[in-house]
């Protein structure tokens, strides 16, 4: 599975202990997220979410197809976040993908914004 991990600092970050509350995890998904690599995806965000992640953007740019096994994860993670008091944001998403995940209202449940600034600068109340 080809995904990208990055962080991006918000504030600057003290040696003695991490507070999750300055960063950001970028996660760009592959051109597919299907159950053949969904599991994965879910191991990966899991385990950033458990080890004290707050803030998730998802960037979907590469994305041409998405099943009912990768929404789930989404979905879960955003659950996963929200029990810590985090979120989860996505951007760059196609107007295929936007069609798919209008069908079942993905967007009444995490946002999705138009670019990666406006997704970071969404971030700014989670404290």
């Amino acid at each position: 599975m080809n995904m990208q991990f990055d962080v991006i600092k918000v504030s600057p970050v003290s040696a003695d202990k991490i507070d999750y509350t300055t960063l950001i995890f970028k996660v760009t998904l592959p051109q597919k997220v299907d159950i053949d690599n969904s599991k994965d995806l879910w191991v990966y965000l899991k385990t950033l979410a458990s080890g004290g992640a707050q803030k998730m953007f998802i960037d979907l740019r590469q994305v041409t197809y998405i099943d009912s096994s990768g929404i789930g994860v989404l979905i879960n993670t955003a659950k996963l976040l929200r029990k810590q008091k985090g979120d989860i944001v996505m951007a760059n998403v196609s107007d295929d993908i936007k069609s798919i995940f209008k069908v079942i209202r993905l967007e009444e449940f995490i946002t999705i914004f138009n670019t990666e600034v406006e997704a970071v600068k969404s971030f700014s109340y989670i404290r």
